[in-house]
């Protein structure tokens, strides 16, 4: 590397350099004013320098201004001058890359210091491609305010990794074939389990051979490939291409397609993205993600115990192999049981349920629930396999599972796991600062995931209510939603109080085995049920992945594994204890909890998996007594509370009061709000400091290098990934501000159109249209205020339906009872900060689409509740209404117990003549109904014919707009199987929202082709009725298309009612109608390309070349498909109308 150039600015140092068999590289070192009134005048010659260095540069140094709140000690307000760093960042589309051993670059050295994280490294999308394992850090200051921080390029020194099963391999289609051979190869003796596993290895060995034999080295094939394709096009621009090299260059296209895709399913898997599908060409995003995910998981040093730094590789793993033995070893001492307290034991029937004999149903449900594309375990297998491969192996995995089921032994392969370290932050130093997952066997995967089918199926029978997680029908709000409103309630109540929120040290790991066991026998579990989980912990041993390298055998003789299907289920049994321990108290009055509500509904504690709060008087007594029991119980199951980690809130207490019982707890006292199971308790949801952090998750995940790597159609999968998942557990509880959700939607509108070809920044169509369902020609993105409506809407449904539930009682206890009798009190007229009285106000939309079933009679109301007709009979009859005495008066008391119907109206006057004929009319309308005394009345939802209520339903019905017209192409758009970012385009030609010329005219004239021409023609003006479907380029390429399927064809007005009409060139098959689609798909794709091709690099190609590649991506995109598998690509390009109508198509469409 050698320096060729130098350019100072005001505030920077900027270096160009050359770098050996690469383009040029950029080095800025920059010191960002500290006065605010000149800071514009910074970015404007960062954004000055972005485009001198452009494409390859780093920048560093002292920005004086830190990006996120949590940049700055004890959080930060967000200011414009961190809006500004944001939108330089995305702007210029930098990485941030994580600082790895610190979290601030600067302090003011004060007693009570003030830190900020002002110093960072930026860098570029190509950078990174030149050094993609770049690590950031902070080094020891000597005399500075300022830590110095490196970035280090090329930190890695990676051991061999272990066998993974490759996901591209089942692309093959001689795989199944192959591996059914491989499977029966094999012959064996003994444990069922061990030959299982035994053949497992036998296939793997063959796999490698076959892999290297078959597949080869990818890099290498591409390039030849590429080679040969190159030289047949040199050939073709001689002039003297002849029809045997035209052949032989559709084939190798074919080949390299196919190589390809087997490239982007390989780097999908390392980097584990779930939000998009292979078929996009996003092999560059999952290569930045999967270098991202081992940049951030690499362990360069080490802190031990004794404070000393580790940076070999061998002292490093010997440190981490000493501190597994002695976490997994049990501590000398004898066991101990617990007595007196209410078990809840499991019936008899589901203890017997429990251990029957294992169904080949119940496997396969099992392995097709589990994720594909899981990392494997010690034997090198992903679940992809079992489920491809089921008919192969079903028969062995059968007789695996009798065995077990009579022996409850699993032998040590079966259970052998890789410990995978995860860092809990991003400046792990020690390894407790990482979190350690194990990755299991294929084998015990499928035996632990069919147990904790079972073991779910009888939880609730015996777990109590305050425990949240992994028992059917509860979920993890409900914990956030009483936490919120029992606090609401005691702040406003004026009462004294504490909340306690306990930190379980290493929790799964530390359980002991002898006290799960007696926890189990207790609770009416089976000696064969105990003898099986014993068999599943007893076994497990541990290699630890180094770096991807696995070290060392470490056995295991407590804790469960984090990664087991089994493990949240056993932990929630053995935290069960905790639980009655506190009630076992409460009921002797040593504990009082919270008292809440007009019921004075006691709350002591609340618990989802290990996360725990408890609520308590304020006197030392009751917390002494809390002390107590968490000791006891720690010392009990191993479970060990870390005070040092607790933190203990007051409510209407003074700082001192609270201190001196943080001081009695060992433990320290914090301010509200806090973070609960990852949403605040204790804040304001009105105020948008709030919902600060669901703006930093989301701006996070749309980061700017995202735009880089992901075409229109991932950016539109991406949000509709974070739409789904970050801002809806915030909704799903809390009310957005109109504010708030006008910011979300902002971010998303920007990153969907940006970097959009070269109509850069245009929003090429509504944010309204966008946010419309598909089928009436949206992306179903929807409007956040309706989405946040929908899924309060779930609470209003659930809670008639969940009168048992803990957090029913305590909103019941609250609120009260709404008039109907089936749901709570709707009207809120206190507090701001309770999350009920946002749903509350969402009760007037949800009642229009809830409908009662009569049952018997008794809780329905006869006049104000929807159960005949389509509305409420007080509405059908007004008069009847005005003058009954019970206005709330039942079904029940008005037909009486039986028929002939008693008719009990008790009106509190006679009737006149007009009165009477209403009434008459109304007996007799009702005079076909039937109470049913076995039956009771029901709730149903009108939206969905299954009378359940849905999100979706209801955010449906709340989106529908007045004028929405559902004439949109739907089927043809989104149900084509082609790849997701065509189908984007195709979204975007239906709208007629390309950047044809005509648009360019109006939005950018300096854009805009001068004179207005299509390049494809050379004639007429370029719209995208003329360039998809009348210019006679085109023209000529669809009437080619027709021909081959045998039709006359006359061109529609306009390319939108060419998608609508249903032609069925290749048949009515389901092979049919993918084809026809795929090759009208194509054909726009490819005339697209063409026109960009000869505007943008003067390339032109002729009709036929043209209809080669139509032809080709129509052929590979079937190939892909669902409904061709099987079908040779070389066969599907051959004849299509003949592969459309062989037996295999026997589907129709």
């Amino acid at each position: 590397m050698r320096g060729e150039e130098v350019v100072i600015g005001s505030f920077s140092v900027s270096v160009k350099f050359l770098l050996d068999g690469s383009g040029p590289l950029w080095v800025s070192a920059v010191y960002g004013p500290n006065n605010p009134s000149i800071r514009k005048e910074f970015w404007v010659e960062m954004l000055d320098l972005f485009g001198l260095t452009y494409p390859s540069w780093c920048v560093g140094g002292d920005f004086n201004v830190i990006r996120r709140r949590l940049e700055k000690l004890g959080g930060s307000g967000v200011t414009s001058s961190m809006r500004d760093f944001d939108g330089f960042i995305r702007e210029c589309e930098l990485h941030d890359p994580p600082l790895r051993n610190a979290s601030f670059t600067w302090s003011n050295m004060q007693e009570s210091p003030v830190c900020k994280r002002l110093d960072r490294f930026l860098y570029s999308n190509e950078w990174e491609l030149s050094f993609p394992q770049s690590l950031q850090e902070v080094l020891p200051r000597w005399t500075s305010d300022h830590w110095p921080i490196v970035l280090d390029t090329n930190p890695f020194k990676w051991g061999p990794t272990p066998f993974r099963f490759e996901n591209m391999w089942l692309q093959h289609h001689n795989f199944k074939e192959s591996f059914s051979s491989w499977w029966r190869e094999f012959e064996g003796n003994g444990w069922e389990g061990h030959k299982f596993m035994r053949k497992l290895q036998f296939v793997k060995a063959k796999l490698k051979d076959w892999n290297k034999n078959t597949f080869g080295m990818l890099k290498e094939r591409k390039k030849t490939i590429l080679d040969e394709i190159a030289n047949i096009d040199a050939i073709e621009q001689e002039g003297a291409l002849f029809s045997d090299l035209a052949a032989q260059r559709v084939i190798r296209k074919g080949e390299l397609e196919e190589l390809i895709l087997r490239e982007e399913i390989h780097w999908k898997q390392k980097a584990k993205v779930k939000w998009v599908k292979e078929g996009d060409c996003n092999s560059k995003l999952f290569h930045k993600v999967a270098n991202g995910r081992r940049n951030k998981n690499f362990v360069k040093f080490l802190e031990n115990e004794r404070g000393l730094v580790l940076d070999s590789s061998e002292s490093i793993t010997e440190e981490i192999l000493l501190y597994f033995k002695k976490l997994y070893l049990s501590p000398p001492g004898e066991s101990w049981r617990v007595e007196g307290i209410d078990w809840s034991p499991i019936s008899e029937e589901s203890a017997s349920r429990l251990d029957s004999s294992f169904a080949e149903a119940e496997i396969f449900n099992a392995i097709f629930q589990l994720d594909r594309d899981k990392a494997p375990g010690p034997d090198g297998f992903t679940i992809v396999v079992f489920q491809d491969c089921w008919d192969v192996i079903k028969e062995d995995l059968v007789r695996v599972f009798a065995e077990f089921h009579n022996s409850g032994i699993i032998n040590q392969n079966t259970n052998a796991s890789f410990i995978v370290l995860l860092p809990k932050k991003s400046q792990s130093k020690k390894i407790s600062d990482f979190r350690p997952i194990s990755l299991i066997t294929c084998l015990y995967k499928i035996i632990a995931k069919v147990l904790s089918g079972r073991l779910r199926g009888v939880l609730q029978e015996t777990i109590h209510s305050t425990q949240g997680a992994f028992v059917q029908g509860r979920q993890i709000l409900d914990a956030v939603l009483i936490a919120n409103e029992i606090v609401d309630e005691k702040k406003r109540s004026g009462e004294e109080g504490v909340v306690f929120k306990i930190d379980f040290e290493k929790a799964y790991d530390h359980v002991k085995w002898d006290f799960l066991d007696h926890v189990l026998e207790k609770k009416g579990f089976s000696s064969k049920w105990r003898s099986w989980m014993r068999g599943c912990l007893s076994s497990v041993s541990y290699a630890i992945l180094v770096n991807g390298n696995a070290k060392g055998w470490v056995k295991a003789f407590r804790g469960l594994r984090q990664g087991d299907p089994l493990s949240p289920f056993l932990f929630t049994i053995v935290a069960d204890v905790l639980s009655r321990m506190l009630l076992k108290a409460e009921e002797r009055n040593l504990l009082e909890g919270f008292r809440i509500g007009r019921n004075r509904c006691r709350v002591t504690h609340l618990q989802f998996a290990d996360d725990t709060i408890l609520f308590a008087n304020p006197r030392e007594e009751e917390l002494q007594t809390l002390k107590s029991l968490l000791l006891v119980f720690g010392q009990i199951s191993g479970l060990k509370v870390n005070l040092d980690k607790s933190n203990l809130f007051g409510i209407n207490l003074d700082q001192n009061h609270l201190s001196r019982l943080a001081l009695l707890l060992d433990c320290k006292a914090s301010d509200w709000p806090i973070i609960y199971l990852g949403l605040p308790l204790g804040g304001n949801p009105t105020a948008c400091g709030f919902w600060d952090p669901v703006i930093e998750r989301i701006s996070r995940r749309l980061d700017g290098w995202q735009k880089a790597y992901s075409s229109f159609g991932g950016r539109i999968t991406l949000l509709h990934s974070c739409l789904s998942h970050i801002p809806s557990y915030f909704l799903s509880l809390f009310k957005i501000p109109a504010s708030v959700a006008a910011k979300i939607e902002r971010m998303q509108r920007d990153f969907l159109w940006s970097g959009v070809g070269e109509g850069k920044r245009d929003h090429l169509v509504r944010w309204e249209a966008v946010c419309k369902p598909r089928v009436i020609g949206g992306l179903g993105f929807g409007k956040i205020p309706l989405r946040n409506r929908a899924l309060l809407g779930k609470w209003l449904w659930r809670f008639p339906r969940e009168s048992t539930s803990l957090w029913h009682q305590v909103i019941l206890s609250i609120y009260g009872t709404h008039s109907n009798g089936w749901d709570a009190n709707t009207t809120v007229r206190w507090s701001h900060r309770c999350p009920w009285k946002a749903i509350a106000q969402g009760f007037q939309d949800f009642s229009k689409y809830t409908w009662f079933i009569v049952g018997d009679g008794e809780r329905i109301r006869f006049w104000e509740d929807l159960w005949w007709g389509d509305q409420i009979l007080k509405d059908q009859y007004p008069r009847l209404f005005r003058v009954v005495m019970d206005k709330n008066i039942p079904i029940f008391s008005i037909f009486g117990s039986s028929r002939p119907f008693s008719w009990n109206f008790n009106f509190r006057r006679n009737l006149t003549d007009s009165e009477i004929e209403d009434l008459e009319r109304l007996m007799h309308s009702l005079d076909c109904m039937n109470l049913s005394t076995s039956a009771s009345d029901a709730r149903s939802w009108s939206l969905c014919s299954s009378g359940l209520f849905t999100v979706k339903s209801f955010f449906a019905v709340l989106s529908q707009m007045p004028d929405s017209s559902p004439f949109f192409p739907t089927k043809f758009v989104w149900k084509s199987q082609v790849p997701f970012k065509v189908k984007a385009f195709v979204w975007l030609v239906t709208h007629k929202k390309v950047n044809t010329n005509d648009l360019l005219q109006l939005r950018r004239p300096h854009k805009a082709i001068s004179p207005d021409i299509c390049k494809l023609c050379m004639e007429q003006g370029e719209s995208a009725d003329h360039i998809f479907l009348h210019c006679s380029v085109t023209l000529g390429l669809w009437h080619r298309l027709f021909q081959l399927a045998k039709m006359d064809w006359v061109p529609p007005k306009s390319i939108s009612d060419m998608m609508f009409i249903n032609y069925k060139g290749f048949g009515k098959s389901k092979r049919g109608v993918i084809l026809w689609q795929n090759a009208s798909i194509a054909l726009i794709w490819v005339v697209w390309w063409e026109r960009n091709a000869r505007i943008f690099e003067d390339k032109a190609r002729n009709s036929g070349n043209l209809w080669d590649s139509i032809h080709f991506l129509a052929s590979f995109w079937a190939f892909c498909s669902a409904g061709f598998k099987g079908t040779p690509l070389n066969v599907l390009q051959l004849d299509w109308l003949s592969v459309c109508s062989s037996n295999s198509s026997n589907g129709t469409a």
